[in-house]
């Protein structure tokens, strides 16, 4: 065999032995100071979905927790004349009737894991608590910007996670209102599209 033979033959020498290196590089190897192992890495992605209630901008303190969706605001004292001083954070407005005590809140949706990227939120009162008196809208809530116990209204649509926005909530005191504790629980609902 000739030299110009041999040196045919070399490259495929070099790349046979290249290759059985590199197989051998994983794991234990013997007469080395160098292994490699791999660790390969999975999960499966789910789909999350958040609405969080903050204190709106010079508004009541909202209190609660990101974690159980359960946020609560405190008007403090009211009654039907808007007499005395609210609670920081609340503005009073009275009419003929009574007087409407309403703060700013902000409403941040949350998002991962779906195709599409807008939401819709909805707002709806619990029956359980004294629904007469709980009002909910925009910067205008007024006395008569009541919240059904039945069906959802739409606050907001196409939003993106992670932007806040504002709505305002409120307690309508009429001033025929009887003494006495009150409670009314809004039930915001968000759903991606």
């Amino acid at each position: 065999m000739s030299l110009h033979s041999h040196m045919r033959l070399f490259p495929l020498i070099v790349l046979t032995l290249v290759i059985a290196k590199a197989a051998a590089a994983q794991g234990p190897v013997v007469g080395s100071n160098t292994t490699t192992s791999e660790l390969a890495l999975s999960a499966t992605v789910q789909t999350a979905v958040q609405l969080n209630i903050s204190t709106g901008s010079g508004g009541a303190t909202v209190a609660g927790s990101t974690s159980t969706g359960l946020f609560s605001i405190s008007f403090g004292n009211v009654n039907g004349l808007g007499v005395g001083t609210p609670a920081a954070g609340v503005t009073v407005v009275t009419d003929s009737s009574g007087a409407l005590y309403k703060t700013p809140i902000n409403l941040t949706p949350l998002y991962s894991g779906f195709s599409t990227e807008t939401a819709t939120i909805t707002v709806q009162q619990d029956a359980a608590g004294d629904t007469a008196l709980a009002r909910e809208g925009d910067s205008n809530i007024s006395s008569s910007s009541t919240v059904s116990t039945t069906t959802p209204a739409t606050v907001a649509t196409g939003r993106a996670t992670g932007v806040a926005f504002e709505r305002w909530v409120g307690l309508y005191v009429p001033q025929t209102e009887a003494a006495g504790a009150k409670t009314a629980t809004l039930i915001y609902t968000i759903t991606v599209e």
